[in-house]
């Protein structure tokens, strides 16, 4: 083998490499961007609403939702907000007072952890099977292009498959049989 094509695969790889830890720098940044938590901004109101489920509405957030009951717990999160309350204040005032069923984002300690911690346990576990498959998959290949073919092994195959002369067999079954 030449050098460059042993070359190609560890390039691809550290590009590979490099992508991937792009593509994780920008999802840590976008995500530790602070949310707010101070003021009464519209912007504010509708996130914290956003973190609320309607309860009169099936698969809808009080932030999208016109429901009567939608509409009163906005203006619950405006006068909060106006209180000078932390979202923190505010979204478990609303568990407190509907209990947890009413968070979209279920809390994230006891029992609820659950949620949290066995999606990111399958994945990890997966990614390491997927690792395995793939390093066993390298190793299978590279066994087979490195065994050597040697000249013995050569010359068996070559006279296993030269065809043999009638005379040549009858002489052969002929000479076992007087060895006897």
């Amino acid at each position: 083998m030449n050098g460059t094509s042993a070359s190609r695969p560890s390039r691809a790889r550290v590009i590979g490499w490099c992508v991937l830890l792009f593509c994780v720098a920008v999802l840590l940044v976008l995500g530790a961007r602070p949310a707010t938590t101070s003021g009464t901004s519209d912007d504010r109101l509708f996130a914290l609403a956003g973190e609320l489920k309607c309860l009169q509405c099936v698969g809808e957030s009080v932030a999208t939702s016109q429901a009567s009951i939608a509409v009163k717990m906005r203006d619950e999160i405006r006068v909060q907000m106006r209180a000078g309350r932390s979202d923190d204040e505010i979204l478990t005032y609303f568990a407190d007072r509907y209990s947890q069923r009413v968070l979209l984002t279920p809390a994230s300690t006891g029992a609820a952890s659950v949620v949290w911690i066995v999606p990111v346990v399958v994945m990890v576990a997966g990614i390491g099977v997927l690792m395995v498959i793939v390093a066993r998959s390298r190793r299978r290949r590279s066994d087979a292009g490195d065994h050597v073919i040697s000249q013995e092994d050569r010359d068996l195959v070559a006279v296993a498959l030269t065809p043999a002369t009638s005379a040549g067999a009858d002489e052969t079954v002929d000479g076992d049989v007087s060895a006897d």
